[in-house]
């Protein structure tokens, strides 16, 4: 890829075109010879052809007048079009200073790859559009922010998809990032780095090291998603292609379906199917779900026995109209 490498200075200016101004067209009138008045109020003929004559005059100036102010606007209009044209063609806002900005999955190196910017690309005309194209071949790029500072700086930042779950498939001891758009983003390694407190540390410089569905699930701590654990073997992900599994998506449903209050209670969800879904919560409890029917009022349920009865250790709220639980016997 070529990219544009900083000028050593500027092109002068054309100078600017002016226009001359034109001069008032002057106008004379020619007095017509008086007759004597009769002896009726009544309307001189020859008066009346004058001021005729006059008016048709006054109006042939006006009109003349306008013509010559529309013409000349649009004559300055036009040079002003020539003048912009030359302008952006020229080298005075060459994009010379390509500035690109990192983020956590898109290197600069890897963005650099990626663009491909013509040689002698304007400010004026640099397309954002082919610019996001190109980044987008990057599975971790959503969209991208492309900002102009004259006379030669573009600014190119690249925006990460959020990760909303972490599909650990343990056939492969894969973790995947699922973007918020149900797109597969791309394979995590499933061995992580971590502080005392399970913080997964990216210096390299971590107290332990986290592998299989541990790292996973440091990972989806990391990202603020949820994991998804359990995944069919069957399931095949490829970066940047829509997630099609009708289980993990159902898996999804409820990811999204469930307030941040309660997903903050959630340690994974396991999606092996569609109907056997179920939540294990961080206090140890197995909430079987099911399908992704009826989300807001299952959690409903599931929030109203852990307020109101002690020592429950399962909650199936397939049925969320007719559920069952099971608690510890007390002492």
């Amino acid at each position: 890829m070529a990219t544009p490498k900083p000028s050593t200075g500027t092109k002068a200016a054309r100078p600017g075109r002016t226009l001359g101004a034109s001069k008032p067209r002057s106008l004379t009138s020619v007095p017509a010879t008086a007759k004597k008045p009769s002896g009726k109020k009544g309307v001189n003929p020859l008066s009346s052809l004058r001021a005729m004559a006059n008016k048709t005059s006054g109006a042939a100036s006006v009109v003349t007048g306008k013509g010559k102010i529309v013409g000349g606007v649009l004559a300055v209009l036009a040079v002003l079009v020539v003048v912009a044209i030359v302008v952006i063609n020229s080298g005075l806002f060459t994009a010379t200073d390509i500035e690109i900005q990192g983020s956590e999955h898109v290197t600069k190196h890897d963005a650099i790859q990626l663009i491909d910017l013509p040689e002698g690309t304007s400010l004026f005309n640099v397309d954002p559009d082919q610019i996001t194209e190109d980044l987008k071949q990057n599975p971790w790029v959503s969209g991208v922010d492309v900002q102009r500072q004259f006379p030669h700086t573009l600014i190119i930042t690249p925006m990460e998809r959020k990760v909303i779950a972490i599909a650990y498939i343990s056939s492969d001891d894969l973790a995947w990032a699922i973007g918020d758009d149900d797109t597969w983003i791309a394979p995590l390694s499933t061995s992580v780095e971590v502080d005392d407190q399970g913080n997964v540390i990216t210096t390299g410089q971590g107290s332990n090291t986290l592998t299989g569905i541990d790292a996973a699930l440091a990972l989806a701590k990391h990202y603020g998603a949820v994991l998804l654990t359990d995944v069919s073997a069957d399931v095949a992900p490829v970066s940047g292609q829509a997630v099609s599994s009708k289980a993990v998506k159902a898996g999804l449903d409820y990811v999204r379906g469930f307030s941040s209050e309660f997903l903050g209670q959630v340690k994974d969800i396991s999606t092996p199917s569609v109907e056997a879904i179920s939540a294990n919560l961080n206090n140890g409890i197995e909430v079987s779900l099911g399908d992704s029917n009826d989300i807001v009022k299952k959690e409903r349920v599931v929030t109203k026995l852990l307020s109101q009865v002690e020592g429950v250790t399962y909650i199936n709220v397939r049925s969320p109209g007719n559920y069952t639980f099971r608690n510890a016997p007390t002492s």
